[in-house]
């Protein structure tokens, strides 16, 4: 295995998720610092890793497109085998990959037992269901297969210089300073059940601002500005609307400034953990494979409130944690 030379690593779901498989990424290289190491990806998550030290090139999978276009799957499938990878490493259950790598004759498989994973040359039981230990630790299991092992197992986001630029002029135009309580909120999730209600969210960003003077900037995507809308129509006070306008690079600029960020469950409590801001994430823990204990903020000084559904978290309480982090957060400075 130490002399494999070309390796592909595969994670094609969500930004989280391609995020906390960068520690694996980080073991991998450090394994074979001689290795021209590529990543496929979603599309919309390539920025985790874009100008990541961990990897090389980035194969941006159209997932939908090539799935359905059978010249589009032909002509990616050649590529693939004509790039003579010798080991790849196919982090989440799949079987078109499954049978793809097996077909490219790549020699060294690693991954899952599951959706066709008889294919492979080195298989693990997917026990990530279960939710035992953290997504980081499963993946670090994983490369683990081949003998891979790391000491550092903290989640790398690569920030960049025109990130960094956007949100310079960001922070100029709405005249916010670097010593001002500033916190993230995030009222979005990929699926409704993770959605903590909007009017707590509401309640409690009214109650940071009205007792710590807090300038809340909301964020999220374009396809979540409607959630966002809803949030400030149930607020007195007035906040910084960034839901849509930033980069997954120049949210990661946005978020490492801050002093905090609340949120569901989802990508951009990864994204905050890895840049070393703290978070508090509500938490429901009914959802089949959706516990805190694998998806949760990796690393120190994040709190989680969790219940079995989100909705039974209320506001008072939400607020009691994160009031007590911000003057833990106070005392520090």
């Amino acid at each position: 295995m130490a002399d494999a030379k070309n390796i592909l690593l595969i994670r094609t779901d969500r930004i989280g998720e391609l995020l906390l498989t960068t520690p694996a990424m980080r073991a991998m290289r450090g394994a074979f610092p001689k290795a021209k190491i590529a990543v496929i990806v979603n599309p919309f998550s390539a920025d985790v890793v874009e100008g990541s030290p961990y990897v090389g090139s980035i194969i941006k999978f159209d997932v939908e497109g090539i799935k359905r276009n059978f010249i589009k799957r032909f002509i990616f499938f050649k590529a693939i085998k004509q790039s003579g990878f010798d080991l790849v490493v196919i982090f989440n259950p799949n079987k078109f990959f499954n049978i793809l790598t097996f077909l490219a004759g790549i020699p060294v498989r690693v991954g899952y037992d599951r959706k066709w994973g008889f294919l492979l040359s080195h298989k693990m039981k997917d026990r990530k269901y279960l939710c035992e230990k953290h997504e980081v630790e499963y993946d670090l299991d994983l490369v683990g297969l081949i003998g891979v092992d790391t000491d550092n197992k903290l989640p790398y986001f690569p920030l960049s210089d025109k990130a960094e630029e956007v949100t310079k002029g960001i922070f100029e135009d709405n005249s916010l300073a670097a010593d001002d309580l500033l916190v993230a909120v995030h009222p979005a999730a990929s699926n409704p059940d993770k959605m903590w209600p909007l009017d707590r969210f509401a309640q409690v960003s009214d109650k940071l601002i009205d007792e710590f003077g807090a300038k809340i900037i909301f964020i999220g995507g374009r396809e979540e500005a409607n959630i966002t809308e809803a949030v400030k129509s149930k607020m007195k006070n007035n906040v910084l609307d960034l839901t849509g306008a930033l980069s997954i690079k120049e949210l990661g600029s946005i978020l490492k400034r801050c002093k905090l960020l609340i949120s569901n469950d989802s990508g951009p409590v990864h994204i905050a953990a890895a840049v070393g801001t703290p978070t508090i994430v509500l938490f429901g823990e009914d959802r089949p494979g959706g516990s805190s204990k694998r998806w949760g903020p990796y690393g120190k000084g994040h709190r989680i409130i969790s219940k079995p559904k989100v909705a039974d978290i209320t506001a008072e309480e939400a607020y009691g944690v994160v009031k007590e982090k911000v003057l833990e957060l106070c005392r520090r400075t």
